[in-house]
């Protein structure tokens, strides 16, 4: 879709149905309860009338089922307890944690010219990098997908760098299911006027476009000098409105999260992403109202007590009365009929824990397995009502679902970042000469095996395969640290034997094997 004609609906069809679901998952992704109640809540009124045999009829089970925790209405003067528990953002931190917390690696072959890879890892390798990843991993979660593009400021930084944008930000074109153009856009507020910057992605140029408009319409198109956030591309752009990129492919790659499912039917929305929430809102909602009524039996259920008028001290006209608890002598508290007592009751409910810890846990087993994850991801809540005691393999099986799910997400991953890290080390060629970028091969982006793989595991693993001889030295040192090279592997099992008195002769020692006779990895001769 290139820049749209002036006083356009906002968001375009078909996408303003795929922003109400951004703008629900990103309400729960960030706990915004206000917003929560303001969808819900006209979703109920929406839903309170519907037709059954051509008459309208309100209420029934289809206005009942529509009812969120969220949109039912608090009656006047009732000061109700609702909690807000984080779990869909929770849930996109896991996400990310899962996949970026260790960092891929996005490699050129090692045929490439000097210089080539020390600018690509400044582009995809480095700590800032490892950060824009992060971020992807949350916002991919939580809203479906997201567009890498390619940055550059020669003001900001002396290469180019990626950015990540969205999905609920982004309005992409697809051809036969891949990106064509791009477009993303930003939204400043002056009251009741809304300017949207839109940057347009093509193949060889970017565009830059402002409109002056509604929270509906696009309205006019403006100078990009008539707001300060866009001023500075206007020394930038030509008489087009284009910053020319001089290559021949598209600066924006599209990542989504996982393949969509409520849209595969609906044209162009069937190339989005789907969010780790879809099919999860209700869940998110009981789990709040669970919560909230726990908070409610805690309040209610600090104790009461009930006295006659005759305890209260009266405060004068209008003003009510309290009760003194640390008063000592009371007159006139005889109860009427009965002298001899003083009528004090006291109030006090049940604060049912169990009962709402177990509903709870089985609220967050049901999530985690909705999204694809291990029931462990956020510590184990089988004690919320699973009983009998597991087996070492049956934990394991349970624990390989984060894996699986992790898996998959990384396909998506690897060819976006590979993409357009590939685009980045082009142009970086173009704006910084001479410094090793330009167009090479694209490269390879690797994923450790198993993110923040479990010590104690690995120790146990090492010691099974050690104690049946199936495993070198080399093997256990690289295993327990995956982010060595072979220089450091092999000073460390110089290191070991030395410790152990096994050290062999150093003529012979290639510092890999059990002994002077084995060959690391790569070394076997025909």
């Amino acid at each position: 879709m290139p820049i749209p004609d002036e006083n356009t609906a906002w968001p375009p069809k078909p996408w303003d149905d795929a922003y109400k679901t951004y703008a629900e998952n990103e309400a729960w992704y960030l706990g915004d309860t206000a917003a929560l109640e303001r969808m819900y809540t006209a979703d109920r009124q929406a839903q309170a009338t519907h037709t059954r045999h051509g008459k309208s009829m309100r209420g029934g089970l289809v206005g009942a089922a529509s009812l969120m925790f969220w949109g039912r209405p608090v009656p006047a003067n009732e000061n109700r307890t609702r909690i807000h528990v984080p779990a869909a953002a929770d849930l996109a931190t896991l996400s990310s944690d899962l996949v970026f917390a260790e960092p891929p690696e996005v490699i050129l072959d090692a045929g490439t010219k000097k210089g080539a890879q020390e600018r690509l890892d400044l582009i995809a390798n480095s700590e800032d990098a490892h950060a824009t990843y992060n971020t992807m991993g949350e916002l991919k979660a939580a809203l479906g997908a997201v567009v890498i593009t390619t940055m550059w400021d020669t003001t900001v930084a002396d290469h180019a760098w990626l950015q990540v944008n969205a999905a609920d930000v982004v309005i992409p074109t697809f051809r036969h299911g891949h990106l064509v153009e791009c477009t993303m856009w930003t939204a400043f507020s002056d009251g009741q006027t809304i300017y949207r910057h839109l940057e347009h992605h093509e193949v060889g140029s970017i565009e830059h476009a402002l409109f002056r408009g509604t929270a509906n319409n696009l309205g006019k198109r403006v100078p990009l000098q008539e707001r300060p956030e866009t001023e500075p591309y206007a020394a930038l752009v030509n008489a087009d409105s284009r910053i020319l990129t001089g290559i021949d492919r598209l600066t924006a790659s599209y990542n989504p999260n996982m393949p969509t499912r409520a849209w595969r039917k609906k044209g162009v929305l069937a190339y989005t992403g789907r969010s780790d929430f879809a099919g999860l809102h209700p869940l998110f909602d009981s789990l709040d109202e669970t919560f909230s009524s726990w908070m409610r039996d805690l309040r209610q259920g600090a104790g009461r007590i009930l006295v006659p008028d005759a305890m209260l001290d009266y405060l004068g006209p209008g003003m009510g009365a309290s009760f003194d608890m640390g008063r000592e002598v009371f007159a006139g508290l005889n109860t009427p009929g009965d002298p001899s007592k003083v009528a004090l009751d006291k109030v006090q409910f049940d604060i049912r824990v169990e009962q709402h810890e177990r509903t709870a846990f089985a609220l967050y087993r049901e999530i985690l397995r909705a999204a694809g994850y291990s029931q462990s991801a956020w510590g184990d809540y089988s004690g919320g009502g699973q009983g009998g005691t597991q087996t070492a393999t049956e934990v394991d099986d349970r624990n390989k679902a984060s894996e699986r799910t992790r898996d998959k997400k990384i396909l998506y991953d690897k060819a976006a970042i590979a993409r357009q890290a590939s685009v980045a080390l082009e142009l970086d060629g173009k704006l910084f000469a001479g410094k090793g970028g330009g167009r090479f091969d694209q490269p390879v982006v690797t994923f450790p095996d198993v993110s923040q793989e479990d010590p104690e595991k690995l120790a146990r693993t090492l010691s099974l395969l050690d104690a049946a001889g199936a495993i070198s030295v080399w093997e256990k040192v690289a295993r327990a640290n995956p982010d060595w090279d072979d220089t450091q592997i092999k000073t460390e099992v110089g290191r070991i034997r030395e410790d152990r008195g096994t050290a062999p002769d150093p003529a012979a020692f290639t510092g890999d094997g059990e002994d002077e006779n084995e060959a690391a990895p790569g070394q076997f001769e025909n």
